[in-house]
């Protein structure tokens, strides 16, 4: 059973988060297309949508480079059922963390087999 993600997409957390998005509206030369307030901010472009988020201060030493033993880059999925989901990634030999509710939902932290890490948001 897969967990049947609504949207896809790739997330950099950054605690200078000003800096960060200026340098990827540098980078892709466009403003971001979606925005919300000083947390969130998102690059549509073909193919892949590029969010640029600051982690909650409780949060913020998962974000850390991944020089200092962390996840830098995480693949958000949206799924329609989070509990399903984490259910899922167990099942086929990953872990996932307990949800939490975050300013845009719930959401919880997944790991693939490697480490890697999965951001699965509700809704």
């Amino acid at each position: 059973m897969a967990i049947g993600p609504i949207e896809a997409f790739a997330a950099i957390g950054s605690e200078a988060f000003d800096r960060a998005v200026a340098f990827y509206v540098g980078l892709l030369g466009r403003e971001p297309d979606e925005r919300a307030g000083d947390a969130y901010a998102a690059f549509l472009l073909p193919g892949l949508k590029l969010g640029v988020f600051r982690p909650s201060r409780a949060r913020v030493e998962g974000f850390r480079n991944p020089t200092a033993g962390q996840v830098g880059l995480n693949l958000v999925l949206r799924v329609p059922d989070l509990a399903r989901a984490a259910a899922e990634v167990e099942r086929l030999g990953g872990s996932a963390d307990a949800p939490f509710d975050a300013p845009h939902g719930r959401e919880l932290y997944a790991y693939d087999p490697d480490g890697n890490r999965l951001i699965l948001v509700e809704g």
